[in-house]
């Protein structure tokens, strides 16, 4: 299970995730051994050796300057980029290890960077593994507490993210992280069925993706007919496919 990053506890947090890392970074490197390695590659075990010492130097820079807040003489940013990239590297073994699960833990262990980042008021350059991560715990949470903590998790994801990743080049490929961590957290707003945050998130998307929007709004429109959906969502998303169809 993904920690919720509960911002109070940071401390905690970090344990959290080391733990949740060291569990998959076992399972990797465990079934790595029993198979050949391909000659010019980073193996696991290398990669787990790294990120651990990086989650260690996230634990030291909190004790040394407060959980919140710009780093004196760190770049979160560089920090959170250089996990990130590991967790990825980590993940994309463990697919080709058959290891669905250590995959997705490791996906949520980028996911926990991510909001290290965000506290300490850094940008997000790398969006694949932590968009994996989201995606993971929204499959397994059904709390409406749950859900809010994971939205707000979601948002200040996409309000951190680099301006590159937030020009969103790439506008041909369906599949993009960008994209794709926009959609999903206007579904996990709307699974709140909190109209404060079915307008924020939704907002927020018609910024982010304006040329998505009507097709969104159109499909959800039709998702809001069934019964686990209340009068609020079907009445919000009327209001944002009328909007975004008048507009375009």
């Amino acid at each position: 299970m993904l920690p919720r990053f509960r911002t109070t506890q940071p401390m905690t947090e970090l344990q959290e995730i080391r733990h949740l890392f060291s569990g998959a970074a076992s399972a990797i490197e465990t079934r790595f051994s029993e198979r050949s390695q391909l000659a010019g590659e980073v193996s696991p075990g290398q990669l787990a050796e790294a990120m651990s010492k990086l989650l260690f130097v996230f634990e030291k820079l909190d004790t040394e300057n407060g959980a919140y807040g710009p780093l004196p003489y760190d770049d979160p940013s560089d920090l959170g980029e250089h996990g990130i990239n590991i967790a990825a590297d980590l993940a994309t073994w463990a697919e080709r290890m058959e290891l669905p699960q250590a995959k997705i833990d490791v996906e949520k262990v980028a996911v926990g960077i991510a909001l290290w980042v965000v506290r300490h008021e850094g940008e997000i350059r790398a969006l694949e593994p932590i968009v994996n991560g989201f995606a993971a715990q929204a499959n397994h949470t059904t709390s409406e507490e749950a859900l809010r903590a994971l939205f707000r998790a979601m948002q200040s994801v996409l309000e951190h993210a680099a301006q590159p990743i937030k020009a969103d080049l790439d506008k041909i490929n369906p599949g993009r992280p960008w994209r794709i961590l926009n959609f999903n957290c206007a579904i996990v707003a709307t699974r709140t069925q909190d109209a404060h945050l079915m307008h924020e998130a939704f907002d927020t998307l018609g910024r982010n993706l304006p040329e998505d929007a009507p097709a969104f709004f159109e499909e959800g429109l039709r998702q809001s007919d069934k019964p686990v959906y209340g009068p609020l969502v079907k009445s919000l998303m009327q209001e944002y496919f009328a909007r975004w169809t008048v507009r375009h």
